[in-house]
């Protein structure tokens, strides 16, 4: 039975559909940039990648943002079409966390000091190193 499940799951892709906190910010930043007003949106077409693969891993890192509060989006007619309508304030915390590259690049040294991956961490627990790195530069 496990095996039939598994191989249900191999056509899909699902084994690809990590969180990738890099693209992650990248999203965020590309909202923060893009959006001009509180009634505009930014529409997301997946069809501009240029494979299924690559479509699906933007895809799933919108949803997470969106799940995880980031975002007010919601998917389109198409399966791989997202409208993104506001990022939220705590997308804006987020962001405002992972702006400087200098911080995030010293928190990624610290995590792989510690055994970890930056990039497969909780968001939240992502976000608190980033401002304690933050502060440490600031007041040390």
């Amino acid at each position: 039975m496990i095996e039939d499940k598994t191989n249900i799951l191999k056509g899909t892709g699902a084994k690809h559909l990590k969180r990738d906190m890099e693209l992650i910010i990248d999203i965020l930043k590309c909202i923060e940039e893009t959006k001009t007003s509180a009634s505009s949106a930014i529409v997301v077409h997946m069809y501009r990648y240029d494979t299924k693969e690559k479509q699906e891993h933007v895809q799933y890192q919108i949803n997470l943002l969106k799940d995880a509060g980031y975002v007010e989006a919601r998917g389109g007619l198409n399966p791989y079409e997202f409208t993104i309508y506001n990022m939220t304030w705590a997308g804006h915390d987020f962001l405002d966390a992972a702006r400087n590259e200098v911080v995030v690049s010293k928190t990624k040294e610290f995590v792989k000091s510690k055994g970890l991956d930056f990039l497969s961490l909780p968001i939240d627990v992502a976000k608190e190193l980033l401002v304690e790195t933050t502060k440490k530069m600031l007041f040390s």
